[in-house]
This record gives structure tokens, C-alpha cells and sequence, in this order.
């Protein structure tokens, strides 16, 4: 795994924000509208979760509205990098993605 923030030769941290010798956090990427990657996944994962156990003929409403939603969330998706390094497994979940 690759540090998160750059190292120093002496094993602390390189120069920044925070409390000297501590390390630094990395801050969270953030969408034009303010949601974070870690908000993209959580919802694309709550979506998909939900779609994948409502039956589409008994429930179309909802299923068309997560569907929806899930569709919405790609952009945030593709921005964050997460679907460069994520297989969707479910056919008809990346189909909504366009993957």
C-alpha cells in the first residue's frame, strides 16, 4: 500500500497542515456540489442494495426512482475514480452505469 501523504526521510510526514509529527489526513474529495466520494459509493451501494431486492414488476415506482437515482450517481462515480477501480458485478446495475 503507498503512504497517503508523502514521507520524509526521517519518517515523519512531509511539511503541512496539522500537528507537527503526526500525521497528515487526506481530505475529502468534494464534488461541485459539496458531497464526497465516500457520500457517491455509500448512496450508489444503498441504491443498488434496494433495487437488487425489489421485485420491478410488483413495485415499478420504486424501482424506477432507484433506478434513477443510481443512474444520477454515475457522474459522482466516474469524477472519484471509483469505477476504475470497481467491477460491477450485477449486469443490470452496470448497464445503468453504462459499464
Amino acid at each position: 500500500m503507498y503512504p497517503s501523504q508523502p514521507v520524509a526521510p526521517e519518517g515523519r510526514h512531509a511539511a503541512g497542515p496539522g500537528t507537527p509529527g503526526q500525521p497528515m489526513r487526506m481530505a475529502a474529495l468534494k464534488s461541485v456540489d459539496g458531497s464526497t466520494a465516500s457520500n457517491a459509493l455509500a448512496s450508489f451501494v444503498t441504491y443498488v442494495k434496494a433495487l437488487e431486492a425489489l421485485d420491478r414488476h410488483h413495485f415499478p415506482d420504486e424501482y424506477a426512482t432507484h433506478s434513477d437515482r443510481i443512474r444520477e450517481l454515475r457522474p459522482f462515480l466516474h469524477a472519484h475514480g471509483i469505477l476504475d477501480v470497481m467491477e460491477i458485478k450485477n449486469p443490470e446495475i452496470a448497464a445503468l452505469i453504462g459499464g
